[in-house]
């Protein structure tokens, strides 16, 4: 008599756990860390001075005043960016149970504002603000990104030729020398931002001060803190900066300017589904890019 087996049955249960994995970096450390300021418009300005070089100041006694010309403070601008996600669930789907969520809806607008986060953070970083960024009827504005603002202190290689030219490791050297060229127009960096990469490269640049704990058995090597003859800074990755790029930044003279902060909006039912919209519009403030840098073409 043959045996009955799951492979003959058609009434067994399928196994399918109430648990649903997200897979993906949805860390956006710059659009989450930096203040958030109100634009006005889809062309947003500020204003920046900079301060004359020290002179040689001795007056004669009874000397008669001698007046200048006064600089005038520069205006700088970028254009605000839209941004949007959209999601439909078709109205039985919403009807049904499935597995690791209570409300497929609710799980689509979670997703669809992780995404949109990760995008902002990708413009915020890496925007051009190229040709053509002022946007037009069918072509979208683009904003300018904290890569396409650090133009004065862009370190290429410091020091011996054995740290300079593309595909170098970063030295302790060139790093303090970065911060210093910071230092020297004004900048008080507080934070080493750079690729995955370029954080384990920091790690093992230190290599010398990593710790074992005999009695934990905890072998530890990392740098969460930098501190350089310039102060400290704090050390984090983000997954959109190239792999062979390491920034040098002062927090605070960088902000997300938002004309819209980024909402849900359920929009009409035009078929038998739900559906809806993320849309937000916003751009990046540079307040100082003198007082930040950038390290580029290190090795990956």
């Amino acid at each position: 008599m043959a045996v009955y087996q799951t492979y003959d049955a058609k009434t067994n249960h399928e196994d399918l756990t109430d648990v649903l994995t997200k897979i993906g970096d949805m860390t956006t450390p710059v659009y989450s860390k930096l203040r958030k300021v109100a634009a006005k418009n889809t062309i947003h300005e500020w204003s920046t001075y900079t301060h004359d070089t020290a002179a040689d100041n001795a007056q004669v006694e009874g000397a008669t005043f001698q007046y200048g010309t006064l600089t005038a403070p520069s205006r700088l601008t970028n254009y605000t960016q839209i941004f949007s996600k959209t999601f439909q669930v078709s109205n039985t789907q919403q009807a049904v149970d499935p597995a690791g969520m209570e409300d497929e809806y609710a799980f689509r607008v979670q997703v669809a504002l992780e995404a949109i986060g990760r995008d902002i953070e990708k413009a915020l970083v890496n925007g051009t603000g190229a040709s053509g960024a002022s946007g037009a009827s069918g072509t979208a504005r683009k904003l300018k990104g904290i890569l396409a603002f650090i133009t004065t202190n862009v370190s290429t290689g410091y020091g011996s030729s054995g740290t300079t030219g593309s595909g170098r490791n970063i030295s302790e050297g060139e790093l303090n020398k970065l911060i210093q060229d910071c230092y020297s127009n004004g900048g008080r960096p507080d934070w080493l931002l750079g690729s995955y990469t370029q954080v384990n490269k920091l790690a093992q640049l230190m290599s010398a001060d990593r710790t074992y704990n005999d009695g934990n058995k905890e072998f530890t090597s990392a740098m969460l803190v930098y501190s350089s003859p310039f102060g400290r800074l704090v050390v984090e990755g983000d997954s959109q900066i190239a792999s062979d790029t390491l920034t040098v930044l002062q927090k605070d003279m960088w902000a997300v300017a938002q004309l819209r902060p980024v909402k849900k909006i359920d929009t009409p039912e035009t078929a038998d589904a739900k559906n809806g919209v993320l849309i937000g519009e916003l751009t990046l403030e540079a307040r100082a890019e003198k007082m930040n840098g950038k390290a580029t073409g290190l090795a990956v």
